[in-house]
Order: C-alpha cells, then structure tokens, then sequence
C-alpha cells in the first residue's frame, strides 16, 4: 500500500489480520506522502489516524476517513526542544477513545524516535489489541547499537512475528572505512495473529 518506491508499506492480508471495518490505523510520521493512508483507507474502509507534528498543519480531516494529528509519538508526554507535542501512543489511545479498541495496523516512521517509542508501548502494553506493526528503524551514528537491539529482540519477544523486511535506499549513506555505500532506515513489518 502507498508509494512503491518510498511510503509504501507491505500490509498482510491474511484473513486473521486483515483489517475489516470497522477498523482503525494509525500512522505515525506521515510527513508529505499520504498514499498509505489513502490506499489503506480506500482498500479496506479503515479510519486512518495521521500523526506529524513536523508538518505545518492544524488538526483535521483530509478525507472522511482519514484524520490528521499534528502530534508526535515519543516515549514520554512532553513538547520536545522544536516545539512539537509529543505523546505516548498509550496517551493518544486515550486522546483518542481507543483505550479498548482494535488497532488493526500501526504504522512508524518517526526518524529515531522509534527507540524511545516502542520500550514505552511494549511496557505500557499500548500494543495490546494491535495486529500488525510497521516500523522504520533508523540507524545512525547517534543510535545507540546495543539499546536498539534490546528494543527490536523485546518486540520479538512480545510475540511479533517479522513477515516482511526491506531496506530503504532512500537512506543510502557513505561510511568512512566501509567499501560500500549502506542504508541507515529499515522497515519491519510485523504481525500478531492472536492478541
């Protein structure tokens, strides 16, 4: 779903996953590609929640179906040093009346903030009723190598089965003293048939 070359994601469809309405997405990261969002929303009739406080756009609805957020997800309730609202996805569930709610796909791609992120939602148990999630790992020189690979090995271990995993040349990088250009972006798709 969404744009082949970058935005788009590979959504399960098999039928203990597939989203169903009334279902409910959301997309955290949508910076200036909503062709998941439409895609996902057109395809299965599934309410999307867009969120992107990096985005110059007050709250509102682009379509009946899907509805924008300018807020961040974070490990913490905060307004970051940019000014950006940033929230727990445990908080926006409840922002949003989702507290018991079926979350049919959350997808991330929030550039690092996947490492503070995905420790609180796997110890919040905000991904409780969540069945499939996608996440666009970033690594960087700033990413910390041994944390980021605690927080991937918890979400394994939180049952999240990996069903599709790509890297994203949009995020080709030269390191010094490696032969070869490499990517710091790597999207995981992963899904939990039963909750």
């Amino acid at each position: 779903m969404g744009d082949m070359d970058d935005g788009g994601w590979e959504v399960c469809d098999d039928p203990e996953v597939r989203p169903v309405p009334p279902c409910i997405i959301y997309s955290y990261g949508t910076g200036k590609d909503w062709t998941f969002d439409e895609d996902v929303s057109r395809l299965y009739g599934c309410h999307v929640f867009a969120f992107d406080p990096s985005l110059d756009l007050q709250r509102h609805d682009r379509t009946p179906l899907i509805h924008f957020y300018p807020w961040g997800v974070s490990g913490t309730t905060r307004t970051n040093s940019k000014g950006w609202q940033m929230y727990t996805m445990e908080e926006i569930k409840g922002l949003l009346g989702h507290k018991d709610k079926t979350i049919d796909i959350v997808k991330m791609d929030i550039e690092s903030s996947e490492w503070t992120a995905v420790p609180q939602m796997l110890s919040s148990g905000a991904l409780k009723g969540v069945k499939q999630l996608y996440i666009e790992y970033h690594v960087t020189s700033a990413t910390n190598n041994r944390e980021g690979l605690k927080t991937i090995q918890a979400v394994e271990r939180d049952g999240w089965k990996k069903f599709y995993v790509r890297k994203n040349f949009h995020c080709m990088r030269k390191q010094r003293d490696f032969p070869v250009k490499r990517t710091s972006c790597y999207e995981v798709m992963y899904m939990k048939a039963q909750n």
